[in-house]
Parts: C-alpha cells; structure tokens; sequence
C-alpha cells in the first residue's frame, strides 16, 4: 500500500490478466439504468412530500434493507454504498415528515460501519479518531446528571451522533479497498435520493409564487432548513462531477453526471443558503492542483469541468433574473447570517467554564434567541472545554497527516485529487452547520479510502459467511 492508502502498483502480469478479464468494464450503471434510478426518486421525492405515511415506510424499509444486505453480502465495499444510500436519504426524510428519529441517517451509517467492521477478518483501528470520539464523551455526563432524560436524549444525541459517525466513518474506510467503479457508485447511491430533493424544491421554487428577499428562503427550499437542503444538494454535486470527470464510462453517462451536477449546484444556490456552493467551490479548489496534475486524462477533464461550469453560466443569469437579482444580491453580501454571533457567544462561554464546558446540548441556552451552534468548532469549545479544543485538534492533526499523505503519494493523481476534496468538504461544512447531518461524517471517512487500480480488484475484501 502506498503511503496515502490510495492504490499499490500491478505487477505488469497482473495488468495484462486483468485487461484479459475485463476489468476496465463501464465503472457506472448503464444509461437506461441510470435514467430510471434519477425519474423513481425524482417522483419518489414529489409523493413522499406529499405523503408523510410514505417517508415513513420508505425510511423504515430502507433502514431494514441496507441492514440486510450489509449482513448477507460479501462485498465491504456494498455497506458503504448502503451507507451513502442512507445518508443521501437523510433530507429527504427530514423535509417529508417522516415519523422516525430525527437522528435516524446518524445511527444507521454508524450501525452500517459498525457492522462492516465487525465482519471484517482484521481491522486496523486509528488511534487518532479513536481519541477524538473519547474526548468529547465526558461532556455528556452534566446534562445527563442534571436534566430530564427526553432533554438529554435530544440535546446531547443530536451533538455527539455527528462524531460517533465520523469516527466509525474514518475507522471502516481506513480499512476498506475499494475499486474505482465501486467508489462511483457509492456516490451514485449518495446523489439518487437527493435527486427526490431536487425535485420538491424545484417544484417549490419555480411553479409557486415565491417572495423573493435576500435571507435563506424556506420555500425555494422545499419548507425545510435551507442550510441542511443547500449543503446535502452541494455534497451531492460533488461526487456526481468527480465521477462525470474521473470515471471510465460513456458520454452519456458523463453528460447525465455533469447535468444532474449543474442542476444539484444551481437549487443549492436557490435555497438562498450560501455555504453549500461555497463548500462545493472551496472543496474544489483544494481537488483541482491533483485533479490536473500530470493526469493523462486532463484535456478530458479540463473539458467536463468546463462543460458545466458553460451550463451553471448560461442558467445562473436566467434563475437570477426570475429571482430579481435577489440572487446574485444575496451571494454578494458578506454579513454571516448571524453565526458570529453565536461563535462569539460559544466563545464568552468558554471563557467562563473552559475546562469542561457546559456539557453537550447546553450552550443554546446561553445563546441568543436560543438558537442552537452551527458553528461546530466553537460550539466544541463551549460544551466541551479545553476536552473538547483537545478533540478537534486530534482531528485536525489526523486530516492534515491524512492529507499530507495524499499529495505525497505518486499514484492515482486524480483520485488524490477526490480524495482532497472530500477531506476539505467536510470541515467546511462544520465551519457553517456544525453537525447537522450525517454527509460531513460520511464524506470525512470516504477521504481515507484505498481505490485500487482496476488492476488488483482480486485483492479487494470479502466478508467471511
């Protein structure tokens, strides 16, 4: 293995058994395949918003679905593809009312990893996440001592179900070897329910009357929280344009990839929320130096960044029009929408108790109008005291050694280069929507994968029965 876990080299008698065998087959479903996967969710989306009795049933089955496959398949790398299924879902149960745990995507990516690792032969565990998840533990034990059961449950779970996720997140792709068409895949499995997503607030942004102002828009966004809608549509673009320009597949593929990309980025942008296309853009930022690096593939490349980058230019004018210039009015401010203010009053906190903090869930009593943190550095720092400055340092320190190793690496210049992007992804969205869902979780543990050449796909794992 290469010092970054990306990909190890084929001896050439390998290679040329594996081009033999067929190995550099179409990485993504066929195009008729892919078109059915995008119109069931996209109806799906319209009817569970309509039908809170169908989001139940559709997360319920779901649920039992990818637990069942996660048990019975020999093949690792189909929990993570369950995994990002489960956590693609997530907006689309909260929007749709479903009657479950708000927490739900949470627990079962957790349960999923956890259940990949349990049924792996050996499993290498970094010390790292380990000691991130540990330091932030001991904060739940004032709210838990000192306030009712149902108000720890929801205060202290909705905090701590975000890290419990990354960490076994980081710990099963640090053990997993996946194949460049099964990494596609998994993002596929991500973007498919989002699809439903873009098709309620598409409906709800453009054939109702909307009152367009320069504030997050709840309606553009479907009538839920524009920073969840905004972030989950924007991680969803970018492993729908990584894999339009990195996979080995067909143009029309490609063109179904980069559409259903600009089309994920242009209604991130509608809600009105600007930390998802600013994530986005900054995640490729960081991608882009690897993704052109001395890849045989960059004229390809080059030209399918540049294909959608020519839609999102020709169909930002037009939604900005429909909107009244309130659009490009909105992204033009540099106000912060308030979330300084929190940090700033996260800050006074730790001040005041910084040894232990406040304890998980508490610091929004201390906040203004009593508005939960989005911010979830500082919100580390109010609830978890100097433990919880401690903890993300951890985190930092194992993402910057994981990204370290990532540039270092000779192989797999562009799959580097994802991998790049969904290490930077993740801590900008915790920058502005602290934890909300389980996407920064996923995508954190994703950056530690090792994409094999199609070369070694006889050494990817199997499960023993």
């Amino acid at each position: 293995m290469t010092p970054a876990g990306i990909a190890v080299q084929a001896p050439a008698r390998w290679r040329a058994a594996a081009a033999g065998a067929g190995a550099w087959l179409d990485e993504m479903p066929e195009p008729r395949r892919l078109a059915l996967v995008v119109g069931l969710h996209l109806a799906l989306g319209l009817a569970m918003r309509q039908l809170s009795p169908l989001a139940t049933l559709h997360t319920a089955a779901t649920i039992l679905s990818v637990v069942a496959i996660s048990l019975a398949t020999r093949n690792p790398a189909v929990v993570l593809m369950c995994a990002c299924y489960v956590s693609g879902s997530e907006v689309l149960w909260r929007m749709s009312r479903a009657y479950t745990f708000h927490e739900t995507a949470k627990y079962a990516v957790s349960l999923l990893c956890l259940i990949g690792l349990i049924r792996m032969k050996r499993v290498r565990l970094p010390g790292h996440a380990v000691l991130y998840l540990a330091l932030l533990l001991p904060a739940a034990v004032f709210p838990f001592v000192y306030f009712p059961f149902d108000t720890f449950r929801k205060q202290a779970l909705f905090h701590l179900s975000g890290p419990i996720a990354l960490t076994l997140a980081i710990v099963y792709c640090s053990n997993l070897r996946i194949s460049a068409g099964e990494m596609w895949r998994a993002g596929v499995a991500f973007a498919a329910p989002l699809c439903g997503v873009l098709a309620v607030t598409v409906r709800s942004s453009y054939m109702q009357e909307v009152r367009f102002g320069t504030e997050s828009n709840f309606q553009t966004s479907g009538g839920f929280g524009p920073n969840q809608v905004a972030s989950s549509l924007a991680m969803g673009a970018l492993l729908l344009l990584m894999g339009a320009v990195l996979g080995r597949t067909g143009w029309r593929q490609r063109a179904m990839l980069g559409g259903l990309a600009a089309a994920f980025t242009l209604q991130s942008a509608m809600t009105f929320s600007r930390g998802g296309v600013l994530a986005l853009g900054g995640a490729l930022v960081v991608a882009g130096p690897l993704l052109l690096s001395g890849h045989r593939y960059k004229k390809q490349i080059l030209a399918g960044m540049a294909a959608v980058a020519l839609v999102l230019a020709v169909a930002f004018p037009l939604v900005n029009a429909y909107t009244g210039g309130k659009l490009a009015e909105r992204f033009q401010e540099k106000k912060m929408s308030g979330r300084e203010e929190l940090a700033a009053a996260d800050l006074r906190i730790f001040e005041e108790y910084p040894v232990f903090g406040v304890g998980v869930g508490v610091s929004r009593f201390f906040h203004p109008r009593g508005v939960t943190a989005h911010t979830e550095f500082t919100r580390a720092l109010s609830e978890h005291g100097l433990l919880g400055l401690a903890a993300y340092l951890v985190l930092l320190w194992l993402l910057v050694r994981r990204g370290a190793a990532i540039v270092a690496a000779r192989e797999s210049r562009a799959y580097r280069g994802m991998l790049m992007a969904l290490l930077a992804w993740p801590l900008l969205y915790m920058a502005v929507n602290a934890m909300r869902t389980s996407a920064p979780g996923l995508a954190a543990g994703m950056a530690f994968l090792t994409v094999l050449p199609g070369a070694l796909l006889a050494q990817r794992q199997r499960f023993e029965r």
